[in-house]
């Protein structure tokens, strides 16, 4: 068994059903490891192969266009890194590359809060990471604390230079109230990263389903 773990539905809505693969929808944030446990309680006596953290980022650097994808090749939080296991990362990254999906592969940022400035991605730009997000950090401790394999596959929502208006504190509703234009937009960049994951998990499940679990 595979565990795919998001936050929203809208970023698993096109995976399609996998034999292998279950997905567990999570907070955001710290709350997500958490969230994954209490899944596996509920999946017992199956234990997973892997866990793959999914879903939307934010890009960091100039080239990463909304639905490019990123395979993290460790996680960065709170000054520390937590290196992918290099032969995960080697089998991932030959499934993608032979399933000919555009993605790239770099060190992804595990932030404690939603990343929403131009001027914020910019500042996190010179620490090294190329895509910013907020579960993968706390999954990537849990599963080595755990000993499980740990994937991290994203998919670019906003650009570098692209705002979000959504926050923690702010509901889907008031956003669109407040920023109607810059939601809708974002809407429709949700769709189109959605589908690159929606096409790239499929492809890792499948690469990974001699694993035992």
């Amino acid at each position: 068994m595979i565990v795919i773990s998001a936050c929203f539905r809208m970023e698993t809505a096109w995976i399609p059903k996998l034999p292998n693969g279950h997905v567990i929808h999570t907070p955001m944030g710290e709350a997500a490891a958490d969230a994954v446990q209490r899944g596996l309680e509920r999946l017992l006596p199956e234990v997973p192969s892997l866990i793959v953290s999914t879903g939307f980022c934010g890009g960091l650097v100039p080239t990463l266009h909304s639905g490019k994808l990123v395979l993290a090749e460790a996680i960065e939080q709170s000054g520390k890194a937590i290196p992918v296991d290099p032969a995960l990362f080697a089998q991932a990254k030959e499934a993608l590359r032979a399933a000919r999906l555009d993605f790239v592969c770099g060190p992804i940022r595990s932030s404690d809060r939603v990343v929403q400035t131009k001027e914020e991605k910019h500042r996190l730009q010179t620490k090294g990471a190329i895509a910013v997000d907020m579960e993968s950090g706390p999954l990537a401790r849990w599963a080595r604390e755990k000993r499980f394999d740990f994937l991290c596959l994203r998919a670019v929502l906003d650009a570098v230079d692209q705002e979000l208006p959504l926050t923690m504190k702010t509901s889907l509703i008031q956003s669109i109230l407040q920023h109607p234009l810059t939601t809708l937009r974002l809407a429709r960049l949700s769709v189109r990263a959605g589908h690159s994951i929606g096409r790239a998990i499929p492809v890792l499940v499948s690469g990974f389903e001699g694993g035992a679990g």
